[in-house]
């Protein structure tokens, strides 16, 4: 159950918890931070049962989780009544030692704001590392409800090193938000530079408050406590008194009630109610366990505190409650401070575990018990009481946390440490000690010091005989010491150390390896021989020999002292190419200096190369563009990004097609000193080389693939590093494919056409034309010929002398698999008096014929008597020939029918008559 108090949640809220839940919550209260083993603990409950609880009381906003040192911590979320101030989650994290990256977060914590008001987030971020860095500030994912809400919930920053910066994020919360409270998580992220210590998450909550707030009733009952108290002046309480107090409730209602106080967060022991007593008969008084009133009346409980002495001293705040019996669910409820003053009562005690030693410790007992009310800490000093001190002391633990009524013991050592003292004979020797104490809060503490005594015991008789050979012992030694300083031969000369100036070089200081060494015995020294290694063979190292014959040799006196010890710093070797290095150093003496003293090797010594630029991004602003038929159509446009340009020379970019052709020519990019004026508008110089929407000459239609080439100073004929783009495509414009205009003899194309046609003359070609709209990928095509036309034009489309039916289309697709097609069809047949003029030409008799005006395709059939032709004479072909009277295939002789005479000419079968069809299905026809 949350309660949406943008403040905090109050007692009344942790009142309505269940049991279990609401001890805990009271808990938690008193503490300031606690882990989930400590509440498991507390309770004696495993924590598993514990965790569940815990999350139960987080989801309603009871309780926060804090993330500390890798360990998950609980805290109350209560109103600042408690007389303490918590310090925010966020700000905890922001001052993490050791952290690179810190945070603070205004407003840090809970947040309330209204329905249809805008909420501000201020992120400041503070690089604290040694490197510059990205930074990335967001909202997360899960915090869906606050990135809808929010314009921008994704930012980048780039700090330098101690550098800051902040980011405000906008909240718009829309009027129609539901009331209640909304938990974020705010991450600050560094992949790049920070991996081990970011993300760091700032788990938040957002309350959003209704725009229109409830009245209270005036008719609910009310109480007073007297005397007031608040948290900043509480009522003051010596452990053991009693404190008084009234509470006078108030019956507004206008109905009789019954009211009865109840209390939480104190022992029962401590509390006594007392209800006014009551007389229901004459002369007999009851003890009422409530109080009756009368609508509009008034009257008092009195409330006794009475905390025992052993109650601890702090500031306590009980919460009160006075149920009415008419309204049970009433929530009537007020806090009440009370401050136990403190006792101040410490008993020390000191006891000998081992108080006689002969070569051991003495060991004692420090048992301080807390008699008082409040928690102490002390620390404890074992001093001596003797002029000499001769023993050591420890204690363990030193600082001791005492709480009320408890007890807490601190082991003392006590070591005797001069030995010499010891006695040879006797009772042995007597050594007087005490404990000091301190308080911490420099509280009270006993008067008199707690004193102990240890006896170390006389030595055994053999330890003289011991003495004795010590005696012939340093005698030994003396001997042993004149044969070294004035007997024994001189101490060859020995290498101390020997190592690089510097662990690493770098190239680009153009330095030398520099060497130091330190040798002992200089003045034994006849010289000196250097040899360097390189881990490349092909790189040569010059050996060193120094002649000490004379002294310091000229070249190394810059360089080189020498007293006890000859030191050397920087000496110069001539190695400088980039490798790793490892050199040795070998003395010889004046005895002997054909033999080597002494040899030691350094470490390896690394020169590090130049840090060449390198290209980390190289793509295009967009996949595809779309071109265009004005002239200042859009190029392509290309963001790069180059590390270490101190070292870059020059940018080279050029465009190939997929099968390698050249399609944009080269461009060279000069970088010597600043930014080439054509870069200065897009690009930046700082830490990296960063540049935004390049535009490049490719703006014709096509797939290109974009060549970006660093070139570095230090060698300039091949490419330090290169990158290419993914394939971009220009694609052509988006024009529909549209038939304009498709004609037959300058009139707009039919579906069908029905020709007739004559096959001993020429009829007269048709002229299509026609006219298209599209892109500059558009095809244009006439089937079944010419095939490939222009997007405009006309051909002659000669006329078939034999019948037939043919399809001309005229067909529009582009690159797209776009198609927009339009077809007519053609069909010639040859007319009835035609084909019977033809029989009559081919007969020997010279029939009589019907005229045909010349150029005419098509004549009316003359009127006759079979079937509307005219009479044909048609000379009778040879018997057997096809087309004979009678032979199979004559076109007079159909199976069934019988045969014309000889002397009757065959009249041909004439085709179905277009004219015999509907006038409105009769397709156009050509004259």
């Amino acid at each position: 159950m949350a309660t949406n108090n943008p403040s905090g949640l109050t007692m009344s809220d942790v009142l309505m918890l269940p049991d279990e839940q609401r001890r805990i919550v009271q808990w938690v209260m008193r503490q300031s931070d606690c882990s989930l083993a400590d509440i498991a603990v507390h309770f004696g409950q495993d924590e598993a049962t514990i965790r569940r609880l815990m999350d139960e009381l987080v989801a309603q906003d009871f309780v926060q989780e804090i993330q500390s040192s890798g360990t998950l911590y609980y805290r109350a979320k209560l109103t600042s009544k408690r007389g303490r101030q918590l310090l925010p989650e966020t700000l905890q994290q922001a001052l993490a030692p050791g952290k690179p990256l810190t945070a603070i977060l205004n407003p840090s914590g809970d947040a309330a704001v209204t329905a249809g008001s805008t909420f501000e987030l201020c992120v400041t971020v503070s690089n604290k590392g040694n490197q510059s860095a990205l930074i990335d500030i967001y909202i997360e994912e899960s915090s869906q409800l606050l990135r809808e809400w929010c314009p921008s919930p994704y930012e980048r920053l780039a700090l330098l090193s101690n550098s800051s910066s902040e980011v405000v994020f906008p909240v718009h919360i829309p009027p129609q938000a539901i009331p209640g409270t909304y938990n974020y998580v705010l991450a600050i992220d560094a992949p790049q530079h920070y991996p081990e210590d970011t993300p760091i998450r700032h788990a938040q909550r957002l309350q959003i408050l209704p725009a229109i707030e409830e009245a209270a009733r005036v008719s609910d009952p009310t109480f007073t406590v007297e005397p007031v108290t608040s948290s900043l002046q509480p009522t003051v309480l010596q452990p053991g008194q009693v404190l008084q107090m009234t509470i006078t409730v108030y019956n507004r209602s206008d109905r009789v009630d019954r009211f009865w106080l109840a209390y939480a967060d104190l022992d029962p022991s401590w509390v006594t109610i007392r209800y006014p007593e009551g007389l229901p008969m004459p002369g007999l008084v009851t003890i009422q366990d409530g109080l009756e009133l009368n609508p509009d009346t008034q009257g008092e409980i009195l409330l006794l505190l009475h905390p025992p002495l052993s109650a601890l001293a702090r500031t306590y705040f009980p919460t009160l409650r006075v149920h009415s019996a008419n309204n049970p669910d009433l929530m009537l409820l007020d806090v009440v401070y009370l401050q136990v003053l403190p006792v101040y009562l410490l008993n020390v005690e000191l006891r000998t575990l081992v108080g006689r030693v002969r070569r051991m410790a003495g060991l004692y007992e420090v048992r301080l018990h807390n008699t008082g009310n409040t928690t102490r800490e002390i620390l404890l000093n074992a001093v001596p009481l003797d002029e000499d001190r001769s023993c050591a002391y420890t204690l363990e633990p030193e600082r001791l946390l005492i709480l009320p009524g408890t007890s807490t013991i601190s082991m003392l050592q006590v070591q005797p440490t001069n030995g010499w003292r010891r006695p040879f004979w006797g009772s042995g020797l007597i050594i007087h000690f005490g404990v000091e104490l301190e308080d911490v809060q420099r509280l009270a503490l006993p008067n008199d010091m707690p004193q102990g005594m240890l006896v170390w015991e006389a030595r055994p008789w053999w330890q003289l005989l011991l003495l004795i050979l010590a005696g012939l012992g340093l005698t030994a030694v003396i001997a042993f010491l004149i044969w070294w300083f004035f007997l024994r031969p001189p101490t060859p000369a020995r290498v101390i150390e020997f190592s690089s100036s510097s662990p690493l070089y770098q190239e680009a200081d153009n330095d030398f390896v520099r060497l130091n060494w330190q040798i002992s015995n200089p003045r034994q020294l006849r010289s000196i021989t250097i040899k360097g290694q390189a881990a490349d063979s092909a790189i040569a190292v010059q050996p060193l020999v120094y002649n000490f014959s004379q002294g310091i040799p000229d070249e190394l006196k810059p360089f080189c002292t020498q007293q006890r010890v000859l030191t050397c710093q920087n000496v110069r070797t001539d190695a400088r190419q980039p490798s790793e290095y490892t050199f040795e150093i070998t003395t010889f003496s004046r005895r002997n200096p054909d033999t080597a003293t002494a040899t030691q090797q350094t470490n390896t010594v690394p020169i590090l190369p130049v840090n060449l630029p390198r290209i980390t991004e190289f793509r295009s602003t967009q996949p595809t563009y779309q071109a265009t038929n004005s002239p200042t159509s859009q190029p392509i446009l290309l963001n790069w990004r180059v590390q270490n340009p101190e070292q870059l020379q020059a940018l080279r970019l050029i465009g190939r097609a997929p099968d390698g052709s050249v399609n944009s020519p080269l461009q060279e990019f000069n970088l010597n000193s600043t930014l080439p004026s054509e870069l200065q508008e897009f690009c930046t110089l700082e830490a990296e080389l960063v540049c935004q929407n390049v535009p490049t000459p490719a703006r014709q239609v096509g797939d290109y693939i974009f060549e970006l080439s660093a070139i570095s100073r230090k060698d300039s004929t091949e490419p330090a590093h290169t990158l290419k783009t993914d394939t971009i495509k220009i694609n052509p414009q988006r024009i529909p494919l549209q038939i304009v205009n498709f004609q037959i003899n300058n009139e707009p194309a039919q579906a069908k056409y029905i020709i007739p046609i004559n096959p001993q003359q020429t009829s007269p070609p048709l002229t299509i034309a026609w006219q298209v709209q599209g892109g500059q990928d558009m095809k244009v095509e006439l089937l079944p010929s010419p095939g490939n036309v222009g997007q405009r034009g006309s051909v002659s489309y000669p006329i078939s002398k034999q019948a037939s039916r043919e399809t001309i289309t005229l067909r529009l697709t582009n690159s797209t698999g776009d198609e927009v097609s339009r077809s007519i069809t053609i069909e010639t047949f040859i007319p009835p008096d035609v084909e019977a003029a033809i029989l009559r030409s081919l007969s020997p008799t010279p029939p009589s014929t019907v005229p045909i005006s010349p150029g005419s395709s098509v004549l009316p059939p003359p009127p006759g008597a079979n079937g509307g032709l005219p009479s044909l004479a048609v000379p009778p072909p040879p018997p057997g020939s096809p087309g004979s009277p009678g032979s199979p295939g004559s076109p007079g002789s159909p199976p069934g029918e019988p045969s014309p005479t000889p002397t009757s000419p065959a009249i041909p079968r004439q085709p179905s008559e277009p004219s015999s069809l509907p006038p409105a299905e009769l397709p156009p026809r050509f004259d």
